[in-house]
């Protein structure tokens, strides 16, 4: 299995100069307002039969509290693809799920139950799946093991 770590970088938002430096000219109350809407890597999905995030083919769903709502589809060939539906409704379609992964930790989203996510505790004397693993996975995330080395 892979283990793959998700740094969050901040870059100027478009149209900002970096740290303190402003355009000759412009101050604050001439710039227009910055589009606060976030940028999605998926692509928009418009045809209405994505998979829905209660379908058994879902191995995780996590949602933030925005309105975002993601999930993981993996196919009977082991392909997998993620989706994301934004507060306005908008589905967006991931081919990459290292993509999806991404956009879903910058997002915030938590386990939101279902798929390969579960709260049920373990029984007394059994070690729980995300205890740390012999082959170096990561016991503190909580991305389905496709995520991980």
């Amino acid at each position: 299995m892979r283990t793959y770590r998700i740094s969050v970088k901040s870059l100027p938002q478009a149209g900002q100069q970096p740290t303190g430096q402003q355009p000759a000219g412009q101050g604050p109350e001439d710039q227009e307002p910055a589009d606060d809407g976030r940028q999605w890597a998926g692509d928009p999905y418009d045809d209405g039969d994505e998979t829905l995030p209660d379908d058994p083919a879902v191995t995780a769903r996590f949602s933030a509290p925005g309105g975002e709502e993601a999930w993981l589809e993996r196919a009977a060939d082991g392909t997998l693809t993620g989706w994301l539906r934004d507060p306005s409704g908008q589905v967006y379609r991931y081919s990459d799920a290292d993509a999806w992964a991404v956009d879903v930790d910058d997002a915030g989203m938590t386990p939101s139950g279902g798929g390969t996510q579960t709260d049920e505790q373990p029984a007394d004397g059994e070690q729980p799946e995300n205890e740390a693993e012999p082959d170096g996975g990561s016991q503190d995330s909580e991305l389905p093991d496709e995520f991980r080395k």
